[in-house]
């Protein structure tokens, strides 16, 4: 063990900028790991860690930065688990992260990468990754969506019906609506506390929407329809695109025959 005159220090000589340092190269043949928490300061341009952890690459082994779990064998009714929760704020505007992802080197992964089933080999470099369903509260931006669509995917391959293709959109009801405000409900130690679920001064609550219901669409096309945890229905409305182009497809037709059918009566 090796000692500094101005620091906690264990296996390493130390420094002046870390209360702690601790280090061990031996924890792998291949490299070792670290982990220090540095003192408050001040200055222009530093990095200063609050905690700061890296773990050296070894060939075949398993490497953790940082690795935190608060897990129960058993489910319990109280208490909530946080396995990394990040804050950040007032610094720099545009620059204040609560957690922050940033994959470097050039073989493939994920800077964010959240799973409910395992690991995933991943084929390129994403900023996220997520393997399960992912819900997203609020407005949701993207400059381009894509949908995996290739057939090497798809079994049971089938055209659509034009008869009923054009039947079964004539029994939609497109709808104007808004959202409906409603409150939920949290403990907050002995506390319950009362919130909308809706900021009211949003968009997404101040616009008015279109769409589905999503009951009357389920009597129509069921398999457009999911239900989540909680038994509330949604609607996946892509999917609504191939029906759509059915119908101007088998309404253009319909023209394009009525069309050859005035010209010969006119040329008659």
């Amino acid at each position: 063990m090796l000692f500094s005159v101005y620091s906690f220090v264990i296996n390493a000589a130390g420094s002046a900028s870390f209360q702690a340092w601790i280090y061990n190269p031996s924890i792998a043949a291949s490299g070792g790991a670290l982990a220090a928490i540095t003192h408050q300061g001040s200055g222009n341009g530093y990095h200063i860690q609050g905690f700061f952890a890296q773990a050296a690459l070894g060939s075949g082994n398993y490497l953790y930065g940082i690795k935190s779990s608060t897990y129960n064998s058993t489910a319990l009714t109280t208490g909530r688990s946080y396995g990394v929760y990040g804050q950040a704020g007032n610094a720099t505007s545009g620059y204040n992260y609560g957690i922050y992802g940033y994959i470097l080197g050039t073989n493939n992964g994920a800077a964010v990468f959240g799973t409910t089933s395992g690991d995933v080999i991943l084929s390129q470099k994403w900023a996220g990754y997520f393997k399960g369903n992912t819900k997203v509260e609020g407005t949701l931006w993207v400059n381009s969506t894509s949908y995996t669509s290739d057939e090497k995917f798809k079994t049971n391959i089938s055209s659509l019906e034009s008869s009923e293709t054009i039947s079964n959109i004539l029994k939609i009801n497109p709808v104007k609506y808004n959202l409906k405000q409603f409150e939920v409900y949290a403990t907050g130690g002995d506390t319950l506390k009362v919130s909308n679920y809706y900021d009211e001064s949003s968009q997404l609550f101040v616009k008015a929407r279109f769409g589905v219901i999503a009951q009357e669409l389920q009597k129509i096309y069921p398999d457009l329809v999911y239900t989540d945890g909680e038994g509330n229905l949604g609607v996946d409305y892509i999917e609504l695109v191939p029906i759509l182009i059915k119908a101007v497809q088998v309404q253009q037709r319909n023209i394009e025959a009525l069309e050859k059918r005035i010209n010969q009566l006119s040329g008659k």
